[in-house]
C-alpha cells in the first residue's frame, strides 16, 4: 500500500512535467516551415499544451486560493478545462477527416464520403451530449468526450483500411494516424477501467499508467512524423504485396 501511494504521487507529480516536456518537443518541429502543412495538427498540439499547462498549475497552486471561494473556483475550472478538453478532441476529429480525405485522394478515390463521416461524427458527438445531459455540465462534458473517444477509435481503424491498401506508405500521414489511435484508444481503455474502479485503488492506478503511457507513445510519434524531410521528400515504404 505505501509503495502504491508513493508510486501515484510520483506519477501526479512528473506525469504532467514529462508531458509538457514532450509536448514543448512537438511543438518546437512547427518552427520549421515545413513543417506547417496541416495547420489543425499546430492548434490541436498548442491548446494540448496550453490545457497540460493550466491543469498542473492549477494543482499545484490551489491551495493558496481563499477556502470561502476554493469550492466555486474549483467548479468553475473543472467545467472549463472539460469544455475546453472537448473542443480539443473535436480539433483533433477535424484533423483526422482532413487525413483521410488527403488518403482517399492518394488512392484515386473520391473524397465524397468524408462529409457522411463528418455528419455522423456531429450527430455522435450531439446524440451523447443529449443523452448524458444533466446539471452536473462538468460530467456531462467528460462522458461526451468519451463516446467522441470512442467514435475516433472506430474512424482510425477505418483510416487504417485505406492506408493498408496503398502500396507506397506516406511515412507523415502513417505516423500522426499511429499517434492518434494510440491517444484515444489509450483514453478509451483508461476511461473505462478509471469508471470501473470508480476512479480509486490500484484500479485507477493503471488507468493512470495506460493513458500516460499512450499518451507520451503518441507524442513520440508526432515528433517522429514531423521531421523536415518527411514534408520535403515523403519518404515511403513498400508493403509487401502479400499484404495487399
Amino acid at each position: 500500500m505505501a509503495f502504491q501511494l508513493f508510486f501515484i504521487e510520483v506519477l501526479i507529480e512528473c506525469g504532467p512535467v514529462i508531458a509538457l516536456l514532450v509536448q514543448a518537443l512537438v511543438l518546437s518541429r512547427f518552427l520549421n516551415p515545413r513543417n506547417r502543412d496541416y495547420p489543425l495538427a499546430i492548434v490541436f498540439s498548442l491548446v494540448l499544451f496550453l490545457l497540460t499547462s493550466a491543469g498542473y498549475f492549477f494543482e499545484r497552486f490551489r491551495e493558496y486560493l481563499p477556502r470561502d471561494g476554493k469550492a466555486s473556483v474549483d467548479q468553475t475550472f473543472i467545467l472549463v478545462y472539460s469544455a475546453a478538453d472537448l473542443f480539443m478532441h473535436v480539433l483533433l476529429l477535424a484533423l483526422m477527416l482532413q487525413l483521410i480525405r488527403k488518403t482517399l485522394l492518394s488512392l484515386g478515390l473520391s473524397p465524397r464520403i468524408v462529409v457522411p463521416l463528418a455528419a455522423i461524427s456531429f450527430l455522435v458527438a450531439i446524440s451523447a451530449y443529449n443523452y448524458f445531459g444533466s446539471a452536473d455540465s462538468k460530467k456531462t462534458l467528460l462522458q461526451t468526450r468519451q463516446v467522441v473517444s470512442f467514435w475516433m477509435v472506430l474512424l482510425n481503424l477505418y483510416w487504417w483500411t485505406l492506408l493498408l491498401r496503398k502500396r507506397q506508405l506516406d511515412r507523415r500521414v502513417l505516423l500522426l494516424s499511429a499517434g492518434i489511435g494510440l491517444m484515444m484508444t489509450g483514453q478509451v481503455i483508461g476511461d473505462g477501467i478509471a469508471s470501473f474502479s470508480e476512479r480509486k485503488g490500484w484500479m485507477a492506478l493503471v488507468a493512470n499508467l495506460i493513458m500516460y503511457g499512450t499518451h507520451f507513445a503518441c507524442l513520440y510519434t508526432w515528433y517522429s512524423a514531423f521531421q523536415p524531410s518527411y514534408a520535403t521528400v515523403s519518404e515511403t515504404k513498400k508493403l509487401d504485396p502479400s499484404l495487399t
